[in-house]
């Protein structure tokens, strides 16, 4: 390439800026900084294509992403009080130096006498080598860069390696948040966890791709304290005023806050309904002659019961698993019983210890494939009762 080519692919190249809303608030607190290349024919579209592994060589895409960076940087200036720029970084694209890497963005921050407190360096997938990713984010950290992973979840961003890196902000791969509201159990539990393993390593989570508001909803119900996507806005040629979103994002939330109240009270009444029942039973378990067969009339008021079984104080099951047939009437599934012990269960030990019924957290049923829980009571014979019912997954 010429170097009349690649002035003109700089003439089309500027920096957009999409904003990142914070859930508390409703304000903007940073921009993501996203390449856009002006076609001949007036039309912005992104500039993706430029950094795609065999459209460009390495130096070349080197320097259109750095001409891109500068033009970002010198924007700053225009940036919302109390907000950042975050600015992508390939780390392919790192130049290095007696074997450490130079920080040009460091360079341009000192050029135009703007802060680096300012700036958050978000490191975009990459198949980079750990320990040079390290060295980075170390440089970067030494002159008050703060750190964002792109796309957790995806290939480049595994736990080892955010581990390793520790960033500041994390912002989830938007194929799992898409998959996850697709009906994708498996991914659906993996941003859950994700978020909370987030949460409890004092990184900040940023749900990006957030374009409905069911999307934003379950970024709610996952703990993310920000958001970003087309919900809200592209990103766009300038800075947005801070409280854009503010009225927008606060409606949201009433409407979650109003809906997960209604579906508390719901389930606590469930809950409610389902503990004085199995309490019921135990009370009754006292009695002389208690039998099995005592207890199946008051379980069949039970909503979406999967079955019940019997254990001893230690946690052995001492009978089969008996679920409801389509006639209403409780029989032996046919799953393997004997020999199986449930002591382990955390759930149990707990109501081995307690004198009421004990529920367990949602769980995943191997053999019904639904979501479910466990009610455990101690009865009056010494014996567990266990009970295995549906539950929403929403």
């Amino acid at each position: 390439m010429d170097t009349h080519d690649l002035d003109s692919l700089k003439e089309g190249l500027v920096p957009f800026f999409q904003p990142i809303v914070e859930v508390s608030t409703g304000m903007i607190t940073a921009f993501e900084t996203l390449a856009r290349y002006h076609k001949p024919n007036g039309e912005i579209s992104s500039a993706a294509f430029l950094f795609h592994d065999d459209y460009l060589p390495k130096n070349i895409q080197r320097e259109l992403d750095q001409h891109v960076r500068m033009q970002a940087i010198r924007n700053i200036r225009s940036l919302p009080d109390n907000t950042r720029l975050t600015v992508n970084i390939s780390p392919e694209l790192i130049e290095f130096q007696d074997g450490m890497p130079i920080i040009r963005t460091m360079m341009m921050l000192k050029s135009e006498n703007i802060s680096p407190q300012k700036v958050v360096i978000e490191l975009v997938e990459s198949d980079g080598v750990i320990s040079d990713l390290a060295v980075l984010v170390h440089r970067y950290r030494e002159q008050g860069l703060r750190i964002a992973v792109d796309d957790f979840g995806s290939g480049f961003s595994h736990f080892d390696r955010v581990i390793e890196l520790t960033p500041d902000i994390i912002k989830l791969d938007m194929r799992l948040l898409k998959k996850a509201l697709s009906g994708g159990r498996f991914a659906r539990v993996a941003v859950k966890s994700i978020v909370d393993f987030c949460e409890k390593s004092g990184a900040l989570v940023v749900m990006e791709g957030v374009e409905t508001e069911e999307e934003f909803f379950f970024g709610l119900s996952c703990g993310a304290h920000y958001m970003q996507g087309y919900l809200f806005s592209p990103a766009v040629a300038e800075f947005l005023p801070k409280d854009t979103f503010k009225d927008q994002i606060e409606t949201l939330r009433t409407t979650y806050f109003n809906e997960t109240r209604k579906t508390l009270r719901d389930s606590t009444r469930w809950n409610k309904h389902l503990v004085q029942t199995i309490n019921r039973i135990k009370e009754r378990s006292h009695v002389a002659g208690f039998i099995r067969n005592d207890i199946e009339p008051e379980l069949k008021s039970i909503p979406h019961l999967i079955r019940y079984y019997m254990t001893d104080y230690e946690g052995n099951q001492l009978s089969p698993n008996f679920s409801l047939n389509s006639s209403g009437q409780f029989v032996d599934e046919g799953t393997p019983w004997e020999n199986v012990n449930w002591s382990w269960r955390p759930y149990f030990c707990k109501a081995s210890n307690a004198r009421r019924a004990i529920v367990s957290d949602v769980y995943y049923d191997l053999h019904s494939g639904k979501s479910c829980k466990t009610i455990v009571v101690r009865l009056g014979n010494g014996e567990m009762l266990l009970v295995d019912v549906l539950v929403s997954e929403d």
